[in-house]
């Protein structure tokens, strides 16, 4: 047996990912890709089409801060304080069942039809739907029994509103434009126009129903109102009759009326106010100047007086100093323009003293005079109030009855007021929004979105592609090169076969007669010379070899390598029987439909002419032995002294037999003939051959007696071996 000197890896240790076989084998299944885009493109394609279209309009009110103040009074009902938590509220009144409803009640019935569900026909997605909502609610009606019956009381006119309503509801959407005050309404429905005529409709009942509302609330408090001016305007008739009539009595008995020395008392009473009020302060401007000249002398009072002529002397006083600074520093003491000025200085200083002492006299002269008219109202307010005093002893229960008349009238007269202001602003109640938007007939369907629904289905399926070859890229299921396979179960990989879009056994055989020196047949040519080397012979005196292909498991290109194998030796001269041993599932006679005498079973069973068994299938150049039909039980009818005399028989009149067999891990055939021929070659396919069942096979082959073991990958890609071996068709 043919072994490698060294150590096997474990075939779980390659656990790196090239990044650019990576690519590379995203490249190579850019078809796969492409497919996969266009498939999720057309199916989602395909649903979109199948859905309504629907047409939406676009309605907006903005919540208006500002009011009209057209009356001084407050208002009846106030204006909104607008804030998130209110504008969060009248969005849900805009969706509220009571609006919608008013809303529905004044469309066109014929219109309003068209929003009926039970007048709409169903999309096949909504048929779907429709038939899983069914199902549910009839599972549901089962279980609750009583609201079924409940519900069987509503009569049809409520049952049609409640399925407008809720249609209406679902149909609709508002929401707040950011964190302004304006809310939009959108209503999307099959109908453009029923669209737009609900999405207006919605938006102007709102706003007509705050004008009813605040409407309705005034009128509430002008009943009101009117009620208790009615029942005040009595009360203040019975009120000032009997004031009217025991002022009558006080004069009668007295001569006298309490109102007229009220009168002069209050009359007193200011004017003495104001006096003292005089007399206060002139004593508090006399004794402020007074204090500043006892402390400071005249020149400090004048700082703190603002009569015009001390102000304009102060001034005059300031200019000379300055005046005065300026020639100090120029002109010596003797100058006559200093002297001048200091006599000027002087002079003005006289004068603003002469003033400030005239303010003062005049101030305490006003003093005296505020003190004397003061102490004269005093007294006349005295008298008064003494005969005040001895007729209220007899007028206590006048001022009751006055008292008492006049918190009527007052109150009276407030409602009086109230019920007018009332009546006023009934008529001028504005609502607190204002259209700004009104919705127009849409003129394209604004759902569904095909393009854009399309163009999302083709980049999901352009990403479940990508992400499906990445996933077949980098999983580590089979082995991905030809060396990592040599590396990995200690035998010699003979070769690799790459990957080409041939559709059938026949087309295959028929292309390399065609181009006999194309890469797939020159990969052949090196696995034969490869075996040849290996069994110790030259490439071009091989004659009499036996190779057996088979695979760890199913559809890993086995029965297609022994086919090309046989005819690129035809190709090359070398005469090749194909020895078909699959004896469960072998196809090659239905292949080639081909009509013979006898067949293998009767070769080995009956002693048949081998040359009678034999065929060339299509003129080929290679023969094939086979079996008409699948024949299980052959291997255990013919000894193996029977199949080794076959194989003798056939090494001995062709330069080469290739013998087909089943799968190594499916049946126990191919383990007995595995014994009888020169070289076994074990088909690993590239990337899809578990790990698993190739080490399992090989485990199985080292058991046996076979003579050389080698393996050879198929389905490889051309570009993972650019590297070592040139660009894929340079040659």
């Amino acid at each position: 047996m043919l072994m490698y000197d060294k150590t096997p890896q474990s075939l779980e240790d390659d656990d790196t990912t090239d990044l650019r076989a990576v690519l590379s084998a995203t490249w190579a299944r850019k078809w796969f890709i492409l497919q996969t885009t266009l498939a999720f493109a057309a199916v989602f394609l395909v649903l979109v089409t199948q859905v309504t279209p629907q047409y939406t309009a676009r309605s907006s009110v903005m919540l208006d801060p500002r009011s009209v103040q057209v009356l001084s009074s407050d208002e009846v009902v106030s204006e909104l304080t607008l804030n998130n938590p209110l504008l969060d509220t009248e969005v849900s009144v805009l969706r509220s069942n009571i609006l919608l409803e008013e809303v529905l009640a004044d469309i066109d019935p014929q219109l309003r039809a068209k929003l009926d569900p039970l007048n709409t026909e169903p999309s096949f997605i909504g048929q779907i739907a429709g038939s899983f909502k069914a199902t549910i609610g009839s599972v549901a009606s089962v279980i609750s029994a009583e609201d079924t019956g409940s519900i069987s009381t509503i009569s049809a006119e409520d049952r049609e509103l409640r399925r407008l309503v809720v249609a209406l509801r679902q149909s609709l959407t508002v929401w707040r434009e950011g964190q302004s005050y304006l809310i939009s309404v959108s209503v999307e429905t099959p109908d453009p126009v029923l669209s737009t005529v609900l999405a207006n409709a919605i938006t102007q009942t709102y706003i007509d129903r705050q004008v009813a509302d605040r409407r309705l609330a005034v009128r509430g408090a002008t009943d009101f109102l009117q009620q208790r001016v009615d029942a005040l305007r009595n009360e203040v008739e019975r009120a000032e009759a009997a004031v009217g009539d025991f002022r009558i009595n006080q004069l009668a008995q007295s001569g006298l009326s309490q109102t007229t020395i009220d009168q002069q008392m209050l009359e007193l009473s200011t004017q003495l106010a104001l006096a003292r009020a005089e007399q206060a302060q002139a004593e508090a401007r006399f004794s402020q100047i007074q204090s500043v000249i006892d402390a400071d002398g005249f020149n400090a009072a004048a700082d703190v007086l603002t009569s015009p002529l001390v102000v304009s002397l102060r001034q005059q006083l300031a200019e000379l100093g300055r005046e005065l600074a300026d020639l100090t520093l120029q002109l010596s003491p003797d100058h006559p323009d200093r002297l001048r000025l200091d006599a000027q200085i002087e002079l003005t200083a006289n004068e603003l003293q002469f003033e400030v002492q005239k303010i003062v006299a005049t101030m305490r002269n006003d003093m005296d005079v505020a003190s004397s008219r003061t102490v004269s109202l005093q007294n006349s307010l005295t008298q008064l109030e003494n005969r005040s005093a001895d007729i209220s002893r007899t007028s206590i229960q006048f001022r009751q009855l006055e008292r008492e008349a006049e918190a009527i009238r007052e109150n009276y007269q407030s409602m009086l007021n109230r019920l007018n202001e009332t009546r006023s602003t009934e008529q001028l109640q504005r609502a607190d929004a204002k259209l700004v938007e009104r919705a127009v007939v849409p003129g394209a369907p604004s759902s569904p979105r095909v393009m854009l629904l399309t163009a999302f289905g083709a980049a999901l399926g352009l990403t479940v592609g990508l992400i499906g070859v990445f996933v077949m890229a980098v999983s580590n299921v089979g082995f991905k090169t030809s060396t990592q396979l040599e590396e990995a179960i200690s035998i010699p990989v003979m070769g690799s076969l790459f990957e080409v879009n041939w559709r059938g056994t026949i087309p295959i055989l028929q292309e390399l007669r065609s181009s006999p020196y194309g890469l797939f047949a020159e990969r052949i040519r090196q696995l034969r010379n490869s075996i040849a080397f290996a069994l110790g012979r030259k490439s071009d005196d091989a004659a009499g070899m036996c190779i057996l292909v088979t695979s760890c498991t199913p559809n890993e290109s086995k029965t297609t390598t022994v086919l090309t194998f046989a005819q690129v030796e035809a190709i090359s001269n070398r005469s090749c029987v194909v020895l078909d041993l699959d004896l469960r599932q072998s196809g090659l006679a239905r292949t080639f439909d081909c009509e013979t005498r006898s067949d293998l079973s009767d070769v080995l069973l009956s002693d048949a002419p081998l040359r009678d068994a034999v065929i060339t299938p299509y003129d080929l150049g290679f023969d094939l032995l086979t079996l008409r039909a699948p024949m299980p039980q052959l291997m255990d009818l013919v000894p193996t002294e029977r199949w080794e005399a076959l194989l003798t028989n056939l090494k001995s009149q062709y330069d080469l037999v290739l013998i087909d067999t089943a799968p190594y891990n499916s049946v126990s055939d191919t383990q007995r003939f595995v014994e009888l021929a020169d070289f076994v070659l074990l088909i690993v396919r590239q990337g899809m051959t578990r790990r698993r069942a190739v080490r399992d096979t090989i485990q199985k082959l080292k058991k046996t007696d076979a003579r050389y073991l080698g393996a050879a990958m198929s389905f490889v890609d051309p570009k993972s071996e650019s590297e070592a071996y040139g660009l894929y068709g340079s040659y």
